[in-house]
């Protein structure tokens, strides 16, 4: 079950949507299949089927669709798995001018790392009722082997194999993310701020 809330809960979800290929809708903060059943084939199969096993799902990933971050000093931050004092808003905080600052630079990296947010939301995810878990750094690595397999299914290029995983960090203010033999991106960052994307 995917719940979306927030003053741009309905932007995230148009966005969810043109990503996954699935046509969604918004109803008392619950995604849903539309009644269309219209499918993109041309999207991502790895993040169709993620969105399509969290909609199915008994547990509850929770997102909050804001605009920007409260504290513009704070610079760019996708999104907030935990609360964060220099965010201030609840855990699960999505900020979709951030996604739309990535998609201006590379669509293929905006797909990709909404599927990171999605897989650790997922992974994090329990029944209703019940806190969502909060082992970060085992949820934040299979979320980069997510944005791998999205990634290689957007350009059709292997991802890495045997010994080699995918893998990101930071060399000083260059986000490095590197997926397979011909799939490495960088994120250049200026006062924190994301100005340009390199990729393949």
């Amino acid at each position: 079950m995917l719940q979306v809330r927030g003053p741009k809960a309905q932007q995230f979800v148009d966005l969810l949507s043109a990503y996954s290929g699935w046509t969604l809708v918004l109803v008392n903060a619950t995604v849903t299949f539309s009644t269309s059943g219209l499918i993109n084939p041309f999207e991502s199969q790895t993040l169709q089927d993620l969105v399509g096993e969290i909609l199915r799902s008994p547990n509850v990933v929770e997102v909050v669709a804001s605009g920007s971050k409260p504290n513009p000093a704070a610079g760019f931050f996708f999104d907030a798995f935990f609360a964060n004092p220099m965010l201030p808003g609840p855990r699960g905080s999505v900020y979709v001018d951030d996604i739309l600052k990535v998609q201006n630079l590379s669509p293929v990296l905006a797909r990709v790392l909404m599927g990171h947010v999605l897989r650790e939301y997922f992974l994090a995810s329990y029944p209703p009722g019940q806190a969502p878990g909060r082992a970060f750094f085992q949820f934040h690595v299979s979320a980069i082997e997510t944005e791998a397999q999205i990634a290689s299914d957007l350009m059709g290029r292997p991802v890495w194999t045997g010994n080699r995983r995918a893998w990101e960090g930071m060399s000083g203010t260059i986000n490095v993310r590197s997926y397979g033999p011909n799939m490495r991106f960088q994120l250049y960052f200026t006062a924190g701020d994301l100005r340009a994307v390199k990729g393949p």
